[in-house]
């Protein structure tokens, strides 16, 4: 018997959950647009199957060979709390659950549901706060600082670093590295950072085991990646291989949330050379985005990477009218809201790139309405409409390209603070705002100087001096 209350009798749930098995590899094959051509030939006996339902597709998730439902649970703010939720989104056919040492209580709060669920689910957890999230974790800084300054030379050192070494933007280092390496053949020392986050990561793994109440995890991401450079690294890809041959992690990955663009061309570099394998990614894309990402991807998924995608609505920051009606009429008069139909897009609309979408449900109501978008039928009419209309709502969104921070004479941590206003006033989700903001440890507002230097470079021409200063107001 279940430890929740209100959850499913355990023999409804098993029977909910194996039924119809040749009906989810019709469904399978349905969820997956990419071109046979492009698709790795698997023996069907290598799939690894946990938690089928009917109501829910599924795809192969890249070389980890899970068949994945193709929503994804979000355990990230409030979400980390609906533990009488998640019962019944296995029931749905929801079997991936990700969560984060950075995530508050989420993983403690997941260690009773585990008890009883483990095998019949697959966990992701993430090492926070080293190479981005909330921060970059100071040491780190630090060391990567000090390999910079020896390797580019204390004049272009200080022509890069302008007035503040210690706090700027670090991928400002990083392209300058690169130019050095592409004309020396000389790399960069990073040992030193290496080791310190492979160190990091390795005891927060054993603290989110600690948390979660169990021996493994399915995976283990680096948390929130900004820093390129971590794939020149190797000490953290030797951390994550002693965790895998301890049996403490399967798989590797990363969430990015800034310079994704950097970040995602910097891990297929990566793959490529070896002896990195990244099995798994999570950045945020959104349907505008994914025009500007989508090299990136495709190169990632050429290495058979699989790919979940979070902040698929985008960072809104002004409203648009759009018209839903002529959407609504072909499909049937089902109402979809603006981040339904950013999810219907990135599942359906994105050429089998994207595998799954990560979702925060807090509720049966938004259960119900999620696990369709799986499913759900676009007749060719209603793929131009929903395209037509996604691309309008989220072209003024902030696309977490991370341009505005490095742009920024007073190094403040810009996307950052945009993506808190979001957590504060599109998800409305305080709590998870404020946590990460005192993070930050620091007021935006008293160190903005109203140059607008980052409106000048961003693309969706976001009123960001405007945002740091109501963000400030609302943190007070």
């Amino acid at each position: 018997m279940s430890h929740y209350g209100d959850s499913l009798d355990r023999r409804q749930f098993l029977k909910t959950t194996a039924a119809g098995i040749g009906a989810m590899a019709a469904a399978a094959h349905a969820a997956d647009p990419a071109p046979s051509s492009e698709k790795p030939k698997v023996d069907p006996k290598d799939l690894i199957w946990r938690s089928k339902s009917p109501d829910m597709s599924y795809v192969r998730l890249g070389r980890t060979n899970f068949m994945v439902s193709r929503i994804v649970s979000g355990l990230g703010g409030k979400a980390g709390n609906q533990t009488n939720i998640w019962p019944r989104e296995l029931a749905r056919g929801i079997n991936y659950f990700d969560t984060a040492r950075g995530y508050g209580n989420s993983e403690v709060n997941m260690k009773e549901f585990l008890k009883e669920y483990r095998k019949d689910l697959w966990v992701t957890s993430k090492a926070s706060n080293i190479a981005g999230y909330a921060k970059i974790d100071d040491e780190v800084r630090k060391l990567y600082v000090a390999a910079m300054k020896a390797y580019l030379g204390s004049q272009k050192f200080d022509e890069v670093a302008g007035k503040d070494s210690e706090k700027g933007d670090l991928l400002r280092y990083h392209n300058a590295a690169v130019e050095k390496e592409k004309a020396t053949g000389e790399k960069p020392d990073l040992r030193a950072a290496g080791k310190r986050m492979a160190e990091m990561y390795l005891r927060q793994l054993d603290e989110s085991l600690t948390r979660l109440g169990t021996d493994h995890v399915d995976a283990y991401f680096m948390h929130g990646v900004e820093i390129p450079w971590i794939f020149d690294c190797i000490e953290v890809w030797e951390a994550f291989e002693k965790a895998n041959k301890a049996g403490k992690a399967k798989h590797f990955g990363f969430s990015t949330h800034t310079h994704q663009k950097e970040v995602l061309a910097a891990a297929a570099a990566a793959n490529e050379r070896g002896p990195w394998k990244i099995d798994l990614i999570m950045p945020g894309v959104n349907p505008e985005s994914f025009v500007r990402l989508r090299p990136e991807l495709e190169a990632l998924k050429k290495q058979d990477v699989g790919i979940v995608a979070m902040k698929t609505k985008g960072i809104v920051n002004r409203p648009v009218n759009v018209d839903e009606k002529k959407f609504s009429d072909l499909m049937e008069a089902r109402k979809y809201n603006e981040w339904e139909r950013a999810k219907l897009y990135m599942l359906h609309l994105t050429d089998g790139l994207i595998d799954a979408a990560i979702i925060a449900i807090e509720s049966m109501e938004e259960l119900d309405k999620d696990v369709p978008l799986a499913t759900v039928h676009l007749s060719a009419s209603a793929r131009r409409q929903l395209e037509a209309i996604v691309k309008l709502e989220t072209a003024g969104a902030c696309h977490l390209c991370g341009d505005c921070t490095t742009h920024c004479p007073e190094h403040i941590a810009v996307t950052d603070m945009i993506r808190y206003h979001a957590y504060l006033h599109q998800y409305n989700d305080r709590d998870l705002a404020r946590e990460l903001y005192q993070q930050a440890g620091y007021d935006p507002a008293r160190l903005c100087n109203s140059c607008g230097k980052c409106a000048d470079v961003c693309g969706s021409k976001v009123p960001i001096v405007e945002l740091l200063h109501e963000l400030s107001h609302d943190m007070a």
